[in-house]
């Protein structure tokens, strides 16, 4: 399967999960959508607390003698 057919998949397997429980327990559309809501935030949570690690080039300041946030300062 590519990327495209596994999201397909994915999708087609959330939206039967989600009515079979829809019909079973009797939710209404806020509470599902609220569920779905929290799942997507801890899922997110998940992902930020991986520790992340990245090293700059030596060149990285270099060429910001021209910076222009004092005109957008001077702006206001």
């Amino acid at each position: 399967m590519d990327i495209n057919e596994q999201t397909d998949a994915f999708c087609y397997e959330v939206g039967n999960v989600v009515r079979r429980f829809r019909d079973e327990f009797d939710l209404n559309h806020a509470t599902i959508v609220g569920v779905l809501e929290m799942i997507k935030m801890e899922y997110l949570l998940e992902s930020s607390s991986m520790d992340v690690e990245f090293e700059m080039d030596d060149d990285f300041w270099e060429g910001d003698e021209d910076d222009d946030d004092d005109d957008f300062v001077n702006a206001f």
